[in-house]
């Protein structure tokens, strides 16, 4: 018998699986980016949270935990850049899904021409929304606009979402199926996509803790070709990564972007 699978069998010894079931559960409550369980929606995921900090992104202690994004980009946010940049040109309104105080706004900035015409409109929850507006203000951000209700990307012509879909508990397809005018295109970047079952899952989030879909690829693609939507681009998200302790087969290794445009 190998070492590997002999030392894999002593971990399936119920004493042995429960002692180290103990030893990441406290990791799990002091680590960043940590995942643990398997969940069939988000109230079951809230339910196991351990009640060592606050539960969820619409508390205080999150406000300000991405700010310093809106200083730089990654090299996660080089396709992004890319396609935002060759659309910039025939799009006057972006909505950006879960922008936090305007990172992407700000970040991108640096590196794209906006027009003096283009309205930025970031969706957040409300405590996220009123510190991106007074931060808008400091800045001079004059074209940058804030709101809590998803229907205003009603007639926008691109939607961006980074790093945010899995954490909001509706699809994005059936949000998008409300909208009566909808984006022509969808950017989408850090996206827990995979080829097994879909499930929802429990992060440490630094400050607090979240539960997080993770989707099957073939599905969610599928969920947003229903709506007329077609997929031009993909590419991996590295350092990105979701891994379900003692349960390989939903391993997430590497996260996907998307880029999507809406056929007439």
């Amino acid at each position: 018998m190998g070492t590997t699978l002999a030392r894999e069998l002593v971990t399936l010894i119920p004493p042995v699986r429960a002692l180290r079931e103990r030893r990441y559960e406290r990791s799990f409550r002091d680590h960043l980016g940590l995942f643990r369980g398997l969940f069939t929606d988000f109230a079951e995921a809230r339910r196991s949270a351990p009640r060592t900090k606050p539960l969820g992104m619409d508390s205080p202690e999150y406000t300000d935990h991405h700010a310093d994004r809106a200083d730089y980009v990654h090299a996660y946010d080089y396709p992004f850049l890319f396609w935002l940049g060759n659309l910039l040109s025939c799009a006057r309104r972006i909505f950006d899904f879960g922008g936090n105080v305007g990172v992407h706004y700000y970040a991108y900035s640096k590196y794209l021409e906006f027009s003096e015409d283009l309205e930025w409109q970031v969706c957040e929850l409300p405590n996220l929304v009123a510190d991106g507006t007074r931060m808008a203000t400091e800045r001079g951000a004059r074209n940058l606009t804030f709101t809590s209700r998803f229907e205003v990307a009603d007639g926008s012509d691109i939607l961006i979402a980074a790093g945010s879909i899995q954490y909001v508990e509706e699809s994005l397809a059936n949000q998008l199926a409300r909208l009566v005018d909808k984006p022509e295109h969808l950017l989408l970047n850090k996206l827990p996509l995979y080829d097994g079952e879909p499930f929802v899952t429990l992060q440490n989030g630094g400050p607090v803790f979240v539960p997080q879909h993770v989707f099957n690829r073939t599905q969610f693609i599928a969920s947003l070709a229903e709506l007329g939507y077609a997929e031009v681009d993909e590419w991996e998200v590295p350092g990105f990564s979701c891994a379900i302790p003692f349960d390989p087969d939903h391993l997430v290794r590497t996260y996907s972007g998307l880029y999507l445009r809406r056929t007439p």
